[in-house]
């Protein structure tokens, strides 16, 4: 075919298809078939089923059939999909049948065998179909396992061994997984996902805890599932991202309880009452619970209850058929913690002691229920609990101190520490930056409302702390029902778990003593590593384990060294994180008996004296490890000495019990101290059928020396004079083995000296005696009867002796006056001489007084003409002289004596007579106010008091030393004859701030310038000035619109302490008040005027007109009056309001709108309001829809304050089918608030031109302006396809005729029609949409919105939710 004709033929071609195109189908779901599924997504698990229903809707117009068919052929072999129905027969218009589509999954199948398939419904009349794609997915399993096989789960271990276990690790589920690993506690997934985050994509996981039926739930990446088995009820949920819904079962590993509580008693109030505390107990295993739990119940008053016959409290106590195991003692939420002290604190104190005593009655044991701290602390007692964390541990205190009273007693108590799990959970979630208080975290929600009483999780956390403290089992995992959140359950478990095992080991449980424990059984099960034992993981998780995958991880055991023999069981733990699952084993460990001693010999200080037998002991330790019965035996090994055991065996000795083995010494007369005596002790315990030696060892005893002396004085009674010694002999008796030396000590005696004279060391044989020379003489004053004593020591042997000594007595005293031997007066004057008379003799002595040498013009008297002294006493005596005014100025000298008894002495006075100085300094004022701008002033008089004429120096004495003021006198010294006065005048001013109000206290001194004793001094009080200000304002006139006087007067008081210049200024009005004032304290000034003009743009209503005062005297002194003054409405009758708009015409498109800007500008001095609206000549043509801009309101309404403006947005859209021109204006509508009048305005006018529907196309116009009408274009669509016609008829002849012409090149290019794009579709107006499958979307409120089922667009309707007009296009 030649190019030209192909051509042709792909011309025509283009042109058919251009013709045909309207009557394409397109390839999709068609509309007369409306298809659903009740779900789009199903998971399973391998070997599982499930069914889809899919839901046919015939949307035709009449009765039709269809057929059901579907494509799995792009699924692995391992799903099957059939079709319940292949038929679907009768469907009626509108009506929807469901039929079932069965979905199942072979074993083995892995989560990558994923996919979809496809449901196709065919109407085979029209050959029509529709299909729906449903997507499958394999849930995937997660299986944590742990497996001894290497070792076994049964190890031998000695005391104090170390070793390392090889535990296989193996990923049994069918993904990917990171496992964690832990020992006697499940991991804690919750904090392994808080530290690494949410998942990110991949498959969404669901678990649950407990056994029976669980549920569980998940989302994930392309699919999502929930997995888990289990027996029991639990829960599961699912995590991670991306699309995808699945349902599974819950796993868990609730187990059984390692140990049962049959029977617990609760005594408490409403803390243990809320949420059945007791019930919960059972709910965790506990098999029968009850509580008796009245509100606010103290324990004193269970006490009391339990205390009287009959009550319920004593015959439930005391029930005969129930044996209790604990009973709880919870008391009131405050009093644990209050001062111990306070009588409700003594009160509950000795009601817990009551109450476990009567519970030892009935043999149970006692728990105290430590309660919690308030959320916020109390507010009853802000002092002693201001928040939570120091009222919890008051509580804890007080509980600890119930506890100790209560064992002191003979009780046996423990505490559980539900207090402190709730301070775990806080001190978590503060250390997580949150804080606790508020709500919205775990601690918040531990509580009810009030913040006292606990919530249901608060309730829940008690439980499990009870549950753990009672049976030492860990409530990870617990199996039980209470209806919480799974992973909220799963914190409260764990935190009750760290504070019962990890974190009180200050405080005893009962599963911890060992006569609660089996020998033979295992320990260790769940409830945490027992003190001493090292059982960990080196590496406790193992990441991105594949499915499969099997890790060889080692397990670390260090035994303590002094365990008890026995089976020690530890429970293994490994979690899936990804699936929220785990499973467990148990590793045993036994450790054997293990039997060694040590021994001492601690009594190596005893004396082993020849010819004696001594008993003693050697200190012997089990160091094994379990209890045995030892055998003793002894042998000597050396010397002279013979042993023997009084006791030969010691029973039941305990691991680390130290026992005395008894050892008798026998050391024979013969021994020297120069021997000495070895001996061997052993140990045997039974081991079997045979004995086995534990331990022994040999000690060195040395033989002591026999020490025996008598030391004795030769004279009992020895007399000694002062300044005369005395001599006598003390002797030594050695009684002992050996000869020695010895050695006298004189014993110190108080008031002799005693030396010895001869040698203080002498050797004295054994048998022998030896002799010391003593010389004792009396001290100065000494006199009586004395004790001497004599020792000598020796080893540990003291002798003593002694001598009395007899003192005889002396006469003597001493009298003494002034130091200088002279007495001092003026004329006029008095004084009063101390003289002291000392009996220094060794006797008592009775004196009389002498006085000679005394002067006519002195009177004398001596205080005591005679005195009795015992010996060494002392006596003051006073010489008391009175001097004549005209006695004259000279020396006389004075002889006082005292004697009697056979002892005197005098001594002698020079009386000597002086000319009198004195001054006196007086005052009219004694306070001063001085300040900075002046200086204040006062007077002195200065009297010359003396006998002649005197200079006296003045000055300021300031205690304070203070630098606020200067002092300035007149003069600093005046000279003033006998009786005389003069006047000195004193300038204060203060230079610096600083003073207190109370200021400072200065003195004048005047000081005689010839007597340095003659001074005198007056007290003078300085205060700063204080600066004040009274403003008094009268109003002649405080009201005035704009533009308009205020006027009035004012008046000035000086309310400070001292003269001042005062300025007086307004403040915010100028009203022409500008005032300076001098005044005196107290002082005012005259009335001064003012007058103030209102400002022309001042608003209506109250203003503030401000007067101030400033001090010269102190310039940060302020004072201030505001005067109220009222501005008058104001307004212009004609111009209230100026409204605008933001063009002067606008166009309103068919079936779509257009908006206006109008403004509303208030020019009132006062507030207005009103509405606006459109009006003119056509607004019946649009319809409008005002919003305000400031808040967005849907409203025309405004109110403005004066001066203000508010803008609004008018949105005009056409009510009209034609095109239209409209003239409208903007009304307003208003009141001025300050009357109650409504008066209207308008905005200028403005155009608005409404466009009417497009007109349909009545030709075509062709290229360079030419134009068919619509008959010429009919015509030339007809010619054109007959035009086609013949030129394919034309074609086909010329092939013909050619028959086998040559073809053309096919080298050469053919020529490329190009396709016609598609148009575009037309861009959407205002309010304006397309509909889509029979529906459509609103434009303003993006509703989903059917249409009716004959409707054809273009048409308009009403949006039924926001009520806009919708306009529905092609």
């Amino acid at each position: 075919m030649s190019s030209r004709s192909t051509r042709a033929l792909a011309l025509v071609s283009v042109l058919l298809l251009a013709s045909l195109a309207p009557l394409a189908v397109p390839a999709a779901a068609h509309s007369a078939i409306l298809l659903s599924t009740d779900t789009s997504h199903v998971v399973l698990q391998p070997g599982d089923a499930t069914n889809v229903t899919l839901t046919i809707e015939n949307n035709g117009s009449s009765i039709e059939s269809f057929n059901i068919s579907v494509d799995d052929s792009g699924l692995s072999n391992v799903w099957t999909v059939t079709a319940v129905d292949a038929t679907v027969d009768n469907v009626f218009p509108t009506w929807t049948r469901n039929t079932t589509i069965v979905v199942q999954l072979a074993t083995g199948a892995l989560p990558s065998d994923g996919g979809s398939f496809l449901i196709e419904v065919t109407e085979p009349d029209q050959n029509i179909t529709s299909s729906v794609v449903v997507y499958v997915n394999v849930q995937p399993s997660y299986n944590p396992l742990l497996d001894f096989s290497s070792s076994g789960p049964l190890l031998e271990m000695a005391a104090g061994a170390s070793g390392n276990v090889a535990v296989d690790i193996t990923n049994g589920g069918s993904v990917a997984d990171t496992l964690l690993l832990d020992v006697d506690f499940e991991p804690d997934l919750a904090a392994w996902w808080a530290s690494n985050g949410n998942a990110t994509g991949g498959n969404g996981t669901g678990n649950g805890t407990g056994s029976g039926n669980g549920t569980g739930n998940g989302t994930g990446s392309g699919n999502g599932t929930g997995n888990g088995t289990g027996s029991g009820n639990g829960t599961g949920n699912g995590t991670g991202s991306g699309n995808g819904t699945g349902n599974g079962t819950g796993n868990g590993t609730g187990g059984a309880n390692t140990t049962t509580i049959s029977n617990v008693l609760m005594f408490g109030n409403s803390y243990t009452a809320s949420s059945s505390l007791n019930g919960l107990l059972e709910s965790m295993g506990v098999l029968n619970a009850d509580a008796i739990s009245p509100g606010g119940k103290r324990l004193d008053q269970h006490w009391s209850d339990v205390n009287t016959s009959a009550h319920a409290s004593n015959t439930t106590l005391r029930d005969p058929a129930i044996d209790w195991d604990y009973v709880v003692l919870q008391d009131q939420s405050q009093v644990p913690g209050f001062y111990r002290t306070t009588s409700s604190w003594i009160a509950s104190k000795d009601g817990a002691v009551a109450l476990s005593q009567a519970v030892d009655d009935e043999g149970s044991e006692s728990i105290l229920f430590m309660t919690w701290g308030r959320r916020n602390g109390d507010a009853m007692n802000p002092t002693l609990y201001s928040n939570f964390t120091v009222m919890q541990d008051r509580l804890e205190e007080g509980y600890i101190d119930y506890r100790d009273n209560m064992t002191a007693a003979g009780s046996t108590v423990w505490i559980a520490p539900v207090g402190l799990a709730f301070k775990h959970i806080h001190d978590n979630v503060v250390a997580g930056g949150v804080n606790a208080s508020v709500s919205g975290n775990l601690f918040y929600d531990l509580y009810s409302s009030d913040g006292s009483h606990p919530s249901l999780a608060g309730s829940y956390l008690a439980a499990c702390v009870l549950y753990a403290t009672m049976t030492g089992t860990s409530p990870v995992g617990s199996n039980d029902t209470v209806s919480l959140n799974a992973n909220i359950k799963l914190q409260l478990q764990q935190a009750a778990a760290a504070t019962v095992f990890n974190e009180t080991s200050h405080l005893d449980y009962p599963w911890e003593s060992s006569s609660t424990t089996s020998t033979t059984s295992a320990r260790g099960l769940g409830g945490g590593v027992p003190a001493g034992w090292n059982v960990q993981w080196v590496d406790d998780q193992l990441d991105n384990m594949s499915a499969g995958e099997t890790r060889q991880v080692t397990l670390q055991i260090s035994v303590p060294a002094d365990v008890t023999p026995d089976f020690y069981g530890f429970r293994l733990y490994a979690a899936s994180t990804q699936g929220n699952v785990s499973s467990s084993t148990i590793v045993v460990v036994h450790v054997d008996e293990q039997h060694n001693l040590s021994m001492a010999f601690l009594d190596q200080d005893a004396d082993f004296i020849p010819g004696s037998t001594q008993n003693t002991s050697v200190v012997v330790t089990n160091t094994g490890n379990a209890e045995a019965d030892f055998d003793w035996s002894i042998e000597s090994i050396s010397g002279p000495c013979a042993f023997a055991l009084p006791v030969a065996s010691a029973l039941a000795v305990s691991p680390d019990q130290a026992v005395n083995v008894a050892v008798q010494v026998d050391v024979p007369a013969s021994a020297t101290i120069a021997d000495s005596c070895t001996f061997s002790l052993s140990g045997s315990t039974p081991d079997g059928s045979a004995m086995m030696v534990a331990g022994s060892d040999t000690f060195t005893i040395a033989v002591d020396e026999h020490v025996e002396f008598e030391v004795v004085a030769l004279d009992s009674v020895v007399e000694v004079e002062h300044g005369a010694a005395s001599m006598y002999n003390v002797r030594l008796y050695n009684n002992g083995s050996e000869t020695r030396s010895f050695n006298l000590e004189v014993v110190e005696v108080t008031g002799l000296d005693t030396v010895v004279t001869s040698s203080l060391t002498i050797d004295v044989a054994a048998g022998e005696t030896g002799l010391w020379a003593i010389e004792t003489q009396a001290d100065e004053g000494t006199v009586g009867d004395f004790i001497q004593f004599f020792e000598v020591i020796r080893g540990d042997q003291t002798s003593t002796t002694s001598v009395e000594i007899e003192v005889l007595p002396t006469a003597q005293i001493e009298l003494a006056g002034p130091l200088d031997g002279r007495i001092l007066m003026q004329p006029g004057s008095t004084s009063s001489t101390v003289l002291t008379v000392t009996n220094t003799g060794t006797g008592n002595v009775s004196l009389v007084a002498s006085l000679s040498g005394l002067p006519a013009s002195v009177q004398a008297e001596i205080s005591h003409t005679s005195l009795s002294l015992t010996v060494g006493e002392t006596a003051q005596v006073h010489l008391n002289l009175s001097l004549a005014n005209n006695a004259d100025p000279g020396t006389h000298p004075l002889t006082i004596g005292f004697g009697g008894s056979g002892a005197s002495a005098t001594t002698s006075i020079d009386l000597q007579i002086q000319d009198r100085f004195a001054v006196l300094v007086s005052t009219t004022s004694s306070d001063m106010v001085a300040g900075p701008a002046n200086n204040a002033s006062a007077t002195f008089d200065v009297t010359n008091l003396g006998t002649s004429t005197d200079i006296y120096q003045l000055s300021i004495v300031d205690a304070s030393q203070s630098d606020w003021f200067s002092f300035t006198l007149s003069t600093t010294s005046v000279t003033v004859g006998a009786g005389e006065t003069a006047t000195v005048e004193l300038s204060v001013r203060e230079i610096s701030t600083g003073a207190t109000s109370n200021g400072i206290t200065v003195a004048l001194l005047a000081s005689s310038g010839t007597d340095e004793n003659a001074e005198h001094h007056v007290n003078l009080t300085v205060r700063p000035q204080i600066a004040g200000a009274t403003i008094t304002v009268i109003a002649d006139d405080d009201e005035a619109k704009p533009g308009s006087s205020i006027r009035g007067t004012v008046v000035v008081q000086n309310s400070g302490t001292g003269q001042d210049q005062l300025l007086l200024t307004t403040v915010g009005l100028d009203c022409g008040v500008t005032a300076q004032f001098n005044l005196e304290a107290g002082a005012s000034s005259s009335a001064i005027p003012w007058s103030c003009v209102i400002e022309d743009t001042a608003q209506s209503g109250l203003g503030e007109l401000l007067f101030r005062v400033t001090s010269s005297a102190r310039s940060e002194y302020v004072a201030t009056y505001t005067e109220i003054y009222s501005v008058e409405p104001s307004w212009d009758a004609s111009n209230v309001l100026q409204v605008t708009t933001d063009l002067a015409s606008y166009a309103v498109p068919y079936s779509g709108g257009t908006t206006l800007v109008v403004t509303v500008e208030n020019l009132a001095n006062t507030q207005v309001s009103g509405s606006l609206d459109f009006a003119g000549e056509g607004s019946a043509m649009l319809l409008g829809e005002w919003s305000r801009y400031v808040d967005n309101a849907s409203t025309s309404a405004f109110v403005l304050a004066p001066f203000a403006s508010v803008d609004f947005e008018l949105t005009l859209t056409s009510n009209v089918q034609n095109e239209e021109d409209a003239d409208l204006f903007i009304k307003v509508t208003y009141t001025i608030d300050a009357t109650t009048t409504t008066s209207s305005d308008q905005s200028p006018n403005f155009a608005v031109e409404v466009a009417g529907p497009a007109q349909a196309p009545q030709g075509v116009t062709l290229p360079l302006g030419f134009q068919l009408d619509q008959n010429s274009t009919l015509n030339a669509l007809i010619g054109g396809w007959v035009f086609s016609l013949l030129l394919l008829s034309v074609m086909y002849i010329q092939r013909s005729r050619r028959g086998e012409v040559e073809v053309e090149s096919e080298d050469q290019d053919d020529e490329v029609v190009e396709e016609a794009s598609e148009p575009e579709p037309a861009t959407l107006g205002y309010n304006e949409c397309r509909m889509e499958d029979g529906k459509v979307s609103c434009p303003s409120c993006d509703a989903r919105l059917g249409v009716p089922r004959s409707s054809v667009a273009p048409f308009r309707f009403t949006c039924p939710k926001c009520q806009t007009t919708i306009r529905v296009i092609e």
